[in-house]
Protein backbone atom coordinates (compact mmCIF):
# COMPACT_ATOMS: atom_id res chain seq x y z
CA UNK A 1 0.00 0.00 0.00
CA UNK A 2 1.33 3.29 -1.09
CA UNK A 3 1.97 6.16 1.73
CA UNK A 4 -0.59 8.09 0.23
CA UNK A 5 -3.29 5.60 0.93
CA UNK A 6 -2.37 4.79 3.87
CA UNK A 7 -2.10 8.52 5.38
CA UNK A 8 -5.54 9.00 3.55
CA UNK A 9 -7.09 6.08 5.69
CA UNK A 10 -5.53 7.71 8.42
CA UNK A 11 -6.95 11.00 8.24
CA UNK A 12 -10.20 9.75 7.04
CA UNK A 13 -10.29 7.99 10.33
CA UNK A 14 -9.19 11.53 12.25
CA UNK A 15 -12.42 12.91 11.09
CA UNK A 16 -14.57 9.92 11.95
CA UNK A 17 -13.12 10.29 15.41
CA UNK A 18 -13.87 13.99 15.54
CA UNK A 19 -17.25 13.18 14.99
CA UNK A 20 -17.27 10.44 18.25
CA UNK A 21 -17.06 13.69 20.30
CA UNK A 22 -20.72 13.80 20.32
CA UNK A 23 -20.75 10.47 21.86
CA UNK A 24 -18.21 12.07 24.57
CA UNK A 25 -15.69 9.69 22.53
CA UNK A 26 -11.88 10.92 22.69
CA UNK A 27 -9.47 7.99 23.44
CA UNK A 28 -8.54 6.81 19.92
CA UNK A 29 -8.28 9.54 18.77
CA UNK A 30 -5.73 10.42 21.43
CA UNK A 31 -3.90 7.44 20.07
CA UNK A 32 -3.16 9.29 16.70
CA UNK A 33 -0.50 11.80 18.85
CA UNK A 34 3.43 10.37 18.87
CA UNK A 35 4.59 10.13 22.48
CA UNK A 36 7.81 11.40 21.72
CA UNK A 37 7.74 13.83 18.95
CA UNK A 38 4.59 15.95 18.99
CA UNK A 39 4.42 18.95 18.60
CA UNK A 40 0.95 21.13 18.01
CA UNK A 41 0.39 24.60 17.14
CA UNK A 42 -3.25 26.53 16.54
CA UNK A 43 -4.00 30.01 15.54
CA UNK A 44 -7.36 31.77 16.37
CA UNK A 45 -7.72 35.07 14.73
CA UNK A 46 -9.73 36.20 18.03
CA UNK A 47 -7.04 35.92 20.21
CA UNK A 48 -4.55 36.96 17.87
CA UNK A 49 -1.79 34.86 18.83
CA UNK A 50 -0.33 31.03 17.64
CA UNK A 51 -0.62 29.08 20.38
CA UNK A 52 1.34 25.63 20.96
CA UNK A 53 0.87 22.53 22.46
CA UNK A 54 2.73 19.46 23.51
CA UNK A 55 1.11 15.85 23.36
CA UNK A 56 -0.30 16.15 26.71
CA UNK A 57 -2.02 19.42 25.89
CA UNK A 58 -3.92 18.19 23.05
CA UNK A 59 -4.90 15.01 24.66
CA UNK A 60 -6.42 17.24 27.05
CA UNK A 61 -8.21 19.51 24.67
CA UNK A 62 -9.87 16.57 22.45
CA UNK A 63 -10.75 14.93 26.55
CA UNK A 64 -12.21 18.72 26.99
CA UNK A 65 -14.25 19.03 23.34
CA UNK A 66 -15.08 15.63 23.99
CA UNK A 67 -16.75 16.86 27.16
CA UNK A 68 -18.20 20.05 25.48
CA UNK A 69 -19.91 18.62 22.50
CA UNK A 70 -21.36 15.22 23.61
CA UNK A 71 -24.92 15.05 23.48
CA UNK A 72 -24.65 18.11 20.44
CA UNK A 73 -25.38 17.96 16.94
CA UNK A 74 -22.20 18.67 15.26
CA UNK A 75 -20.38 17.54 12.51
CA UNK A 76 -17.05 17.58 10.68
CA UNK A 77 -16.28 17.55 7.42
CA UNK A 78 -12.34 17.30 5.86
CA UNK A 79 -11.62 18.22 2.22
CA UNK A 80 -9.24 19.01 -0.12
CA UNK A 81 -6.53 16.34 1.43
CA UNK A 82 -2.96 16.61 -0.38
CA UNK A 83 -0.46 14.62 0.93
CA UNK A 84 3.22 14.94 0.38
CA UNK A 85 5.87 12.14 1.01
CA UNK A 86 9.27 13.33 2.85
CA UNK A 87 10.44 9.76 2.98
CA UNK A 88 9.25 6.53 2.64
CA UNK A 89 8.53 6.66 6.40
CA UNK A 90 6.92 10.48 6.59
CA UNK A 91 4.68 12.59 5.03
CA UNK A 92 3.43 16.52 5.09
CA UNK A 93 -0.31 16.60 4.86
CA UNK A 94 -2.70 19.09 4.50
CA UNK A 95 -6.36 19.49 4.63
CA UNK A 96 -9.73 22.13 5.45
CA UNK A 97 -12.00 21.16 8.64
CA UNK A 98 -15.55 22.59 8.29
CA UNK A 99 -16.49 21.96 11.40
CA UNK A 100 -20.43 22.83 12.06
CA UNK A 101 -23.66 22.79 14.91
CA UNK A 102 -26.93 24.61 15.02
CA UNK A 103 -25.28 28.38 15.43
CA UNK A 104 -21.82 28.50 13.70
CA UNK A 105 -19.66 27.30 10.97
CA UNK A 106 -15.81 27.17 11.59
CA UNK A 107 -13.28 26.43 8.83
CA UNK A 108 -9.64 25.99 9.50
CA UNK A 109 -6.64 25.13 7.51
CA UNK A 110 -4.57 22.03 8.74
CA UNK A 111 -1.04 21.24 8.31
CA UNK A 112 0.50 17.61 9.96
CA UNK A 113 3.39 15.50 9.39
CA UNK A 114 3.10 11.86 10.08
CA UNK A 115 5.67 9.52 10.81
CA UNK A 116 5.18 5.49 10.51
CA UNK A 117 7.11 4.11 13.47
CA UNK A 118 9.00 0.80 14.05
CA UNK A 119 5.68 -0.78 14.98
CA UNK A 120 4.37 0.44 11.63
CA UNK A 121 1.48 2.89 12.94
CA UNK A 122 1.05 6.23 11.76
CA UNK A 123 1.40 8.69 14.18
CA UNK A 124 0.97 12.48 13.52
CA UNK A 125 4.64 14.69 15.08
CA UNK A 126 3.26 18.04 13.85
CA UNK A 127 0.11 19.79 13.96
CA UNK A 128 -0.75 23.17 12.75
CA UNK A 129 -4.01 24.55 12.51
CA UNK A 130 -5.33 27.96 11.19
CA UNK A 131 -8.92 28.86 12.60
CA UNK A 132 -11.18 30.80 10.21
CA UNK A 133 -12.28 34.21 11.28
CA UNK A 134 -15.84 33.10 12.28
CA UNK A 135 -14.93 31.38 15.29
Amino acid sequence: MSIESELCREVYRQMELHQAFKEGEYEELNTLYSDEEFQGQLYIPRVGHVQSFNVQEIREGNREAATNFKGKNIHFVFSGLQIVPQHENQAAVSYVVTYRDNTRMVRALNLEVWKKGPDHQWKMIRWYQEKGSNE
